[in-house]
């Protein structure tokens, strides 16, 4: 039952366990291990059927603080398509990195973590004491540790996570023209991050609308009549709740992504939510909460300011935004000032908006 999770197939698979068991009882040396000669012959049936139908559960949470787990199957709680895609994802990881260990360190991991057996049923199994699984287990959950870190940095908790971190502000946002993966130009952004000390910068790209909102908050730009943004939206309502945005982090660099944090207060309750760092920078300067780079993202990826160079502070990109933004406000305004549309022509608009959807 622990391993799959439904009583009829539990059944099924112990029916087939005790029929190989009454076979293979001339293989049984010792009438004294036959416990643990039975569990084995049901954990390699279990070990079958659940690679049949490709799904592993494992805790990462559990292996990582070496703590038992006990399987929550996925019908109990009915889980998002997004939900279940993610765990797969999850469980895809973990086990990849378990088939990474020692034949030996991986059969120790497999067997307490995955088939729930005592250290005294590993011991047996492994013709070992109870003391020597121990130490096996903690050092192969180092290993599997050490390796989830360095891989899979984004999967690890929260907690821990934690790093050096060096406290940055905004020095520039250049707005450039960029390729995709399939040859057409957008226009994309780079966010300049530079430390306190003005020796170190670091550039990131993020989406164009997003450094649009930077730069605009930067300066405290903002258009009359213009239509509140989603994230000047989302800045109200965490000031409505009382809630405030303590500090935005810079953590993980896993490739060419990073992954950020938003630690936020409410009260005397104070959460840590992953997010993309370019939405948490919007955040950081929408509300003026400070920001933080990890150390070891600023040696992978950032650069020394020459010191020629100095702090950079003339924000010449954020200038040429907004110049841009003015730019396309007034041409806006001038062609409503001509020909205001008039509910018949936002009628058509809209026709022709929901036909070209159908046709395409």
């Amino acid at each position: 039952m622990r391993l799959v999770a439904r009583e009829d197939k539990a059944q099924e698979l112990t029916q087939e366990a005790m029929h190989q068991a009454y076979l293979s009882l001339d293989r049984l040396r010792e009438s004294a291990r036959f416990k643990s000669w039975l569990y084995g012959i049901v954990l390699n049936i279990c070990r079958s059927h659940l690679r049949d139908r490709e799904i592993n559960f494992f805790s990462l949470e559990a292996i990582i603080d070496g703590l038992p787990f006990y399987t929550i199957p996925f019908f109990n709680m009915p889980p998002t398509p997004e939900k279940l895609a993610e765990e797969r994802e999850l469980h895809r990881i973990v086990l990849d990195s378990i088939n990474t260990l020692t034949s030996k360190d991986r059969d120790v991991i497999l067997l307490f973590y995955y088939a729930q057996l005592s250290l005294q049923e590993i011991a047996l199994l492994m013709s070992s004491s109870a003391g020597a699984v121990k130490v096996r287990i903690h050092r192969a959950r180092q290993r599997l540790k050490t390796s989830l870190m360095l891989n899979h940095p984004e999967i690890i908790p929260i907690e821990k996570r934690r790093k050096v971190m060096i406290k940055v502000t905004v020095a520039d946002v250049i707005k450039q023209e960029r390729k995709d993966e399939e040859g057409r130009t957008q226009a994309q952004c780079v966010i300049v991050l530079q430390d306190e000390v003005g020796k170190r910068a670091l550039p990131m790209w993020i989406g164009s609308h997003e450094g649009d909102i930077i730069a605009m908050g930067l300066n405290e730009f903002s258009f009359p009549h213009r239509r509140q943004l989603t994230m000047n939206f989302f800045v109200n309502l965490l000031q409505t709740i009382n809630a405030q945005v303590e500090e935005v982090r810079v953590e993980v660099l896993k490739g060419m992504t990073y992954y950020g944090i938003v630690k936020i207060r409410c009260g005397k309750n104070v959460s840590e939510v992953d997010a993309r760092p370019s939405d948490a920078i919007v955040l950081a300067v929408l509300t003026g909460a400070p920001i933080f780079v990890a150390e070891d993202v600023f040696e992978r990826t950032g650069a020394d300011i020459p010191p020629a160079v100095g702090i950079l502070s003339e924000r010449k990109g954020v200038q040429s935004i907004l110049k841009g933004i003015e730019e396309e406000q007034r041409q806006v305004q001038e062609i409503s000032k001509k020909r205001p549309l008039s509910g018949e022509d936002i009628k058509k608009l809209y026709e022709e908006v929901i036909t070209a959807v159908y046709n395409s």
